[in-house]
């Protein structure tokens, strides 16, 4: 007898926006290639080919009262005709998107706006931007990711100021529809911009931004990716813990030369008292593939020796948690020890 799944609740915001990001960073990858002596023509974008698998994508996960999914030997049973998804209705103003309008890919504007920060705001700002448009970045601190550190948001936004223009301590003063583009008028450090013209505007939502990173895990799926749980510095300043930070550049790693992805970096923090990891994350490319091993140290109070002691393959990006926990301890043969 085959076994029916009982339905079940799936944002399929979220496979819509992964699906999205695979495609950008596949156009990444074959762009990255050429620093490898590799060269490809530029990528033809089919948008109602990308459309169409993304239907097909949420169709997949789509979960209402008459749709059941199970294992691969389960009745599988969906709709003849899907019910409106709220995922997918677009603004009354077709060229002000929020997250959903953005995600339902309705058009590529030749240039697109994004207002605010956060994890929201640099996805779309990355698969906007790699599949064609010109992406500036408004934002009213100097940080993209403002619950994170100082230097990993350094590092970020060193690190894509080749792929979008990053506006900060910026404000809007106007905003005029002029001819089915968006205009707008913008102060940037107190200092008025010249006024620019969109094709679309995407405005974060006010509270991406803020989570609990001593228990949730936070991840932006950008290009590069940034990752992190558990205390930041900036948390860390205002309480009683003695802890000590240690940085590690991927430039000292095989695999991240070979993959020219040199920069990254993998920061961890651990209590001194008691050697536990209590905080750490990564930037660059394929950082969201190593940072389980942070979240399962992290959960389970490892120290930086049962770290350290831990076998972990030659060569990986997992590489550098290992040798950032055997700086820590002192004992790193590869790198560089801690004065």
């Amino acid at each position: 007898m085959k076994a029916i799944t009982q339905p079940q609740k799936v944002d399929t915001t979220i496979v819509r926006t992964h699906a999205l990001l695979h495609i950008a960073k596949s156009i990444h990858s074959i762009q990255g290639a050429s620093a490898q002596g590799i060269s490809f023509c530029e990528p033809t974008i089919d948008l109602a080919a990308i459309q169409h698998k993304l239907d097909q994508l949420e169709c997949l996960y789509y979960f209402n009262s008459q749709c059941y999914v199970g294992s691969q030997n389960s009745v599988v049973k969906t709709n003849e005709k899907k019910q409106d998804n709220n995922v997918l209705k677009l603004a009354t103003n077709k060229l002000v998107w929020h997250y959903n309008e953005a995600i339902a890919l309705p058009f590529i504007p030749a240039k697109l706006a994004v207002v605010g920060a956060g994890i929201a705001a640099i996805e779309i700002a990355t698969i906007y931007q790699a599949l064609g448009t010109t992406v500036d970045i408004i934002i009213t601190g100097d940080e993209v990711f403002p619950e994170l550190d100082k230097d990993i948001n350094k590092t970020f936004q060193r690190y894509v100021k080749r792929l979008f223009k990053i506006k900060p301590q910026a404000e809007i003063s106007a905003f005029n529809f002029i001819d089915n583009q968006v205009q707008l008028s913008v102060t940037s450090k107190n200092k008025p911009l010249p006024d620019s013209i969109y094709d679309a505007v995407f405005i974060a939502d006010a509270d991406d931004s803020q989570h609990d990173l001593l228990t949730q895990p936070f991840m932006a799926t950008s290009f590069p990716t940034v990752t992190w749980l558990g205390w930041t510095e900036k948390q860390l300043a205002s309480s009683e813990l003695n802890y000590k930070v240690i940085n590690l550049p991927w430039r000292s790693l095989g695999r991240a030369n070979t993959d020219v992805n040199t920069n990254g970096l993998t920061k961890l923090i651990f209590n001194s008292d008691d050697h536990t990891l209590i905080g750490g994350g990564m930037i660059g490319n394929n950082a969201d593939e190593i940072f389980g091993e942070v979240c399962l140290a992290i959960h389970n109070k490892f120290t930086a020796n049962n770290i350290a002691h831990t076998i972990h393959a030659h060569p990986t990006l997992h590489e550098s948690i290992l040798l950032a926990a055997e700086v820590y301890l002192g004992t790193a043969t590869d790198v560089l020890n801690e004065a």
